[in-house]
């Protein structure tokens, strides 16, 4: 008899429904059942899932693994992707609530360049023409899931805004391997969390990349601009997938940056996981971001410092062009006119009223002190 993880479903339960889901059989290679299977037992044994958590669990399983299905038939449909080069991409590492998301869409938003978009990174496939998307039944099927978010997530969408279109964070290409540290910012899953510190991304990446080249089979003269906070603990793994990475680390003070994750992941665990109270999640995400702040730090060192840049977050928001404009300067870019136009343009667009920021959070409120933080995070920046 098979297991049913906390509700949830079984292993071949969940594989099962990504079939269904997508019409295809291939999950290519099997790494990513340990992962699996060590996410599903921390769910069952610790979560403490409530019954709308075991739904949310159950489908961000079945969203990776039909990822991975779509990904598996586009590798073997478009051989040639294989060929399509990826140089120098951008990777915006910043910690959560460092002002990454928006930096990332400024830099996305250059025509030279390409993102992740939403529904692309969820159903990844070359991206069609623009003026075809409309056509594309997985576009209409996450448009119409984003539109019924913003409609009724409105705080939400204030603190993190997200739509089919919109280029975004690239956790979906990883979550494929059951490597992510988005499991651990919605749910108490801390046997998932020392498992997953232990793990080498390298395949990740790999993988990470040859979803790349599938998405961007038709834009290959397109540099990509890739953001995820999870990106800190893997520095060494891109590096060895991306050799010529350029990397752009947003900062903030961690009293306020860790202050807002903590809200955020209130926000975005969506009451999953009883467990997942709100002193859990400031003792479980304030030391997360911290190993991934001290990560990033010593792995900078063993690399070429041209390519990298930090941003200071009130510096952008002064000057979100002028932290452009350096931005390309240091990675001998170039700003052409067009890439200025189209980055002023998303900048005032960021600003529209459905969009602009309206957040509360106080450290205290997740039981976490400014020494703590201060403890925490006493490396450099």
């Amino acid at each position: 008899m098979t297991q049913d993880y906390a509700g949830i479903g079984s292993i071949e339960d969940l594989h099962q429904a990504a079939r269904e889901a997508t019409g295809y059989c291939d999950f290519g290679s099997d790494d990513y059942l340990e992962g699996l299977r060590v996410l599903l037992e921390s769910f069952e044994q610790e979560a403490d899932l409530t019954p709308h958590g075991k739904v949310i669990a159950r489908k961000m399983i079945v969203a990776a693994l039909t990822g991975r299905l779509v990904s598996e038939a586009g590798f073997a449909k478009y051989p040639e992707h294989d060929d399509v080069p990826i140089e120098r991409p951008i990777f915006v590492v910043g910690l959560t609530r460092t002002g990454s998301t928006a930096l990332h869409r400024l830099l996305g938003a250059d025509p030279a360049h390409q993102g992740a978009e939403m529904w692309l990174a969820e159903a990844p496939q070359p991206r069609p023409a623009r003026e075809k998307w409309s056509e594309n039944e997985d576009f209409l099927r996450a448009d119409a899931f984003y539109r019924a978010r913003q409609a009724n997530e409105p705080d939400l969408m204030k603190v993190h805004f997200m739509g089919a279109e919109e280029v975004e964070e690239c956790w979906r290409l990883l979550q494929q391997t059951m490597l992510s540290t988005a499991f651990e910012t919605v749910a108490y899953i801390p046997s998932y969390t020392r498992w997953l510190a232990e793990q080498d991304w390298t395949e990740t990446y790999a993988r990470h990349k040859k979803n790349l080249q599938l998405i961007g089979l038709h834009d290959s003269d397109r540099r990509w601009v890739l953001k995820s906070p999870s990106h800190v603990f893997a520095i060494d793994e891109i590096m060895s997938v991306y050799p010529d990475a350029l990397f752009v680390r947003t900062f903030r003070d961690p009293l306020t940056s860790m202050a807002s994750t903590f809200s955020l992941a209130e926000q975005g665990g969506h009451d999953m996981s009883s467990a997942f109270d709100r002193p859990a999640i400031g003792r479980t995400q304030l030391d997360l971001w911290a190993r991934g702040h001290a990560h990033f730090n010593s792995a900078r060192l063993r690399y070429n410092p041209d390519q990298f840049i930090d941003v200071d977050y009130q510096d952008f928001v002064s000057d979100a062009i002028g932290t452009v404009e350096a931005i390309y300067a240091k990675f001998a870019l170039p700003f052409t006119d067009a890439a200025r136009v189209a980055v002023e343009g998303s900048h005032r667009a960021s600003l529209a009223e459905h969009r602009r920021p309206s957040h509360r959070y106080s450290l205290e409120d997740f039981g976490v002190s400014a020494a703590d933080v201060e403890a925490k995070f006493a490396t450099t920046v």
